[in-house]
């Protein structure tokens, strides 16, 4: 196929080992933008034969969980007349999604004027799956699957920052199994960790999909709730101390019963930081404690001359 661009397909697919989309370019009062040309290795990794995808819109296989903001940087430089590069999930015919690194460029008539606009996409799903992994690994709990205590500081303090520049709220909860040293030394550590696995899988089940559920050593865990103010904490709190007390836990030893404990805190101006706020949760998990165990205690706010002193010590 050869258009009036005063280019060769061929050369373009020679140079590319990977997809090659060409589309004409949406004038004014005009149609909008259609795929002319597409390669075999655009079939193979689309599953749509040329006959099939030429003749569409070039977004055809943008699908749910393609990024806005990203077909919409695509769409400016096409609309511009520019030259990008960006990296974008896209939809085969079957359903099945797939990552590419897509390098879009402006194809030029004769009288200098763009007519089309070329895309070589690169299969990088294997590449994003193992970015992904490495990310897991970095910021995991090997044991549990909860996030590790490194990552759950740095997304609480982003809550912080959230909290100071936009007056967002949010709150964070400490939970500790009661007596679980008692647990390991009557059961042994295989069914220990049984329970620190079942107990995560719980409170994942448990939690609002946007809450972070963090390891912060031990049998301590804790959760961040953002956009949660003391009350709304508190019911999801509670709602994770039932899920604990409510059935046995199924281990090598046979089922145990088990209790946690939990102490709740918002997020206050006086607080200097996130350590402010996770200091007055764990005065409250200790009043949990003291109370005879298997309860949720909402802290005490920061005293008003505490405040106009600059808020909390650290832990």
């Amino acid at each position: 196929m050869k258009i009036e661009a005063g280019f060769s397909f061929s050369d373009i697919v020679a140079r590319a080992n990977d997809a090659v989309v060409v589309a004409t370019v949406a004038k004014k009062g005009s149609a909008k933008a259609k795929i002319a040309y597409v390669n075999e290795a655009f079939c193979r990794l689309s599953g749509y034969s040329e006959t099939e995808a030429v003749g569409r819109a070039p977004d055809f296989l943008d699908g749910p969980d393609t990024d806005a903001e990203t077909r919409a940087k695509i769409d400016g430089a096409v609309k511009n007349g520019r030259h990008t590069r960006t990296r974008l999930l896209q939809y085969a015919k079957d359903g099945t999604s797939h990552w590419v690194d897509v390098n879009i460029m402006p194809l030029f008539g004769p009288n200098g004027e763009i007519t089309h606009f070329a895309a070589i996409q690169r299969d990088v799903t294997e590449d994003v799956k193992r970015e992904e992994e490495l990310l897991s690994l970095a910021t995991t709990d090997d044991l549990t699957g909860a996030k590790n205590r490194r990552h759950f500081m740095e997304r609480a303090e982003l809550e912080v920052h959230r909290l100071r520049r936009h007056r967002v709220p949010f709150s964070v909860a400490l939970l500790d199994l009661d007596h679980f040293k008692n647990v390991n030394d009557t059961y042994g550590h295989q069914a220990g960790d049984e329970v620190l696995k079942e107990a995560v899988q719980r409170w994942q089940k448990g939690r609002r999909p946007f809450d972070t559920l963090g390891r912060l050593g031990g049998e301590e865990f804790a959760i961040l709730l953002p956009g949660a103010d003391a009350g709304a904490a508190m019911t999801v709190a509670e709602r994770l101390r039932a899920v604990i007390a409510d059935q046995p836990f199924d281990t090598v030893a046979g089922p145990i019963a088990v209790t946690v404990s939990i102490g709740v805190a918002e997020a206050e101006d006086g607080d200097q930081s996130i350590e402010g706020t996770l200091g007055r949760a764990d005065a409250a998990l200790y009043q949990s404690k003291r109370a005879g165990r298997n309860r949720t205690t909402k802290a005490s706010p920061i005293p008003a001359a505490n405040r106009a002193a600059g808020g909390c010590k650290k832990r």
